[in-house]
């Protein structure tokens, strides 16, 4: 399987996070291809299929989606199945990011799959999947979706409030009190709570929390035992880190690191990387 993450233009990357390519169109690997966990991450992302179409499972039901969506900001995981050869291109975009592309608000993509012709034009949407089928590179490909996004961006003033919170509780690894961030911005709890919601997609919590559960993997892959990450990451005991960490990945810690089906994927997005690092872990 093919999979490279591209750095997005000037233009763009003040609003998104990267961009990934993931291409397998070998046939011997089809029939042995596993459905693919995404985790609870900060980000909201679009993807969009070039090769045959994804499938969503979701309470024991097989959910056909569209060739490109957007896929919000979720608590808990999500499973997908390929249905024969992939070609995707993967859009991450920083927190409050997607707000300069679309005039709807964030919070309303939330836990939600929806068809990206519903959020842009049909015509551009129709016109760049043709594009990314006929293009024979993966540069090519990722060319035609900055084109697509540049075209679709707004002129949008940032938010400076939002963006101060956001920044203050990934610097804190999600360890932090929000009435005290509140009180640091100069805000009521509830302003900052409805002004992130409109801006992020969801509550200063819930982000905070999926930033914490990020870093409990992290820690984990670096060497740290259950106890030293129940102290760097601020839960009360190891019963409070299990029921945390189950809320997002739907199993305890324990099973998850021994059920691990997707180290090419793990391997490629996160090898290297600092264990303050921006990145998160998206598939097992």
């Amino acid at each position: 399987m093919f999979i490279q993450k591209y750095t997005p233009s000037l233009i763009l990357r003040p609003y998104l996070e990267a961009i990934m390519v993931q291409d397998d169109f070998n046939a011997v690997n089809f029939s042995n291809r596993n459905s693919v966990k995404v985790l609870p991450s900060t980000m909201t992302v679009i993807g969009i299929q070039y090769g045959q179409p994804m499938k969503l499972l979701e309470n024991d039901k097989v959910i056909p989606m569209s060739a490109s969506g957007i896929t919000g900001m979720h608590a808990t995981f999500k499973e997908y199945l390929g249905t024969g050869a992939i070609g995707t291109v993967i859009i991450s975009f920083k927190p409050g990011g997607l707000s300069h592309f679309t005039r709807y608000p964030i919070h309303e993509f939330q836990n939600a799959d929806i068809s990206l012709d519903l959020v842009f034009p049909s015509k551009d949407v129709r016109e760049m999947e043709e594009k990314l089928a006929e293009a024979s590179s993966a540069i090519d490909r990722v060319n035609i979706v900055q084109q697509f996004l540049l075209s679709a961006l707004r002129d949008n003033v940032d938010e400076q409030l939002v963006q101060a919170a956001a920044q203050a509780i990934l610097q804190q690894q999600g360890s932090l009190s929000i009435e005290r961030l509140a009180a640091q911005l100069y805000v009521s709890k509830r302003t900052l709570e409805r002004r992130f919601n409109a801006g992020i997609g969801t509550s200063p919590k819930q982000f905070a929390g999926i930033v914490r559960f990020q870093q409990t993997i992290r820690l984990h892959y670096a060497g740290y035992d259950y106890l030293d990450i129940v102290q760097a990451c601020g839960y009360t005991d190891h019963a409070h880190l299990s029921k945390d960490f189950k809320s997002f990945a739907g199993t305890s810690p324990e099973q998850f690191f021994r059920s691990e089906v997707q180290p090419e994927l793990k391997r490629s997005l996160h090898e290297n990387e600092p264990l303050s690092g921006p990145s998160e872990h998206l598939y097992y």
